[in-house]
């Protein structure tokens, strides 16, 4: 449920960041690269769940092929501000695709979809003994008296 929020809260996150990245200069450009590197790595990272970085793998990856591909719906007119269109298309003909491939080869392994380890079920106490009758212990016969010697 938590990598399923991560991801969607990142898919937005990332591709608001690939477009602004596109208009803007010098350090703060190569800042806000780093800064997307950065979350894209920890949602790649085994100790997150692996929705987290297949949802915005899958979107990423949809729309760059669509793109790539040419189909309409992808870049619709109207959709995506003007100021941001160049952006918007610099994100899906370059970065989208590796950054999809990325994010979804991540979440492929099966160790990250094992579930954490449950902790053991202490051993159900032993049942205690049946009540036992008393044994009675028997006593060894008596030795036979000390005959005297003749000697």
């Amino acid at each position: 449920m938590l990598g399923a929020g991560a991801g969607l809260l990142a898919t937005p996150l990332i591709a608001a960041g690939f477009v602004s990245h596109a208009s803007l200069d010098g350090w703060i450009a190569t800042s806000l690269l780093a800064g997307l590197m950065v979350v894209i790595g920890a949602l790649a990272g085994s100790r997150i769940s692996p929705l987290a970085s297949l949802l915005p793998g899958l979107v990423l990856g949809v729309l760059a092929g669509g793109f790539l591909a040419g189909a309409p719906w992808v870049t619709p007119p109207g959709v995506v501000p003007l100021p941001y269109e160049a952006g918007y298309r610099a994100l899906l003909a370059g970065w989208a695709l590796p950054v999809a491939c990325v994010l979804v080869v991540a979440s492929l392994f099966p160790s990250r979809w094992r579930g954490a380890p449950r902790p053991a079920e202490p051993p159900e106490p032993a049942e205690p003994p049946a009540p036992q009758e008393e044994v009675k212990v028997q006593e060894p016969p008596p030795l036979p008296k000390r005959i005297p010697s003749r000697y």
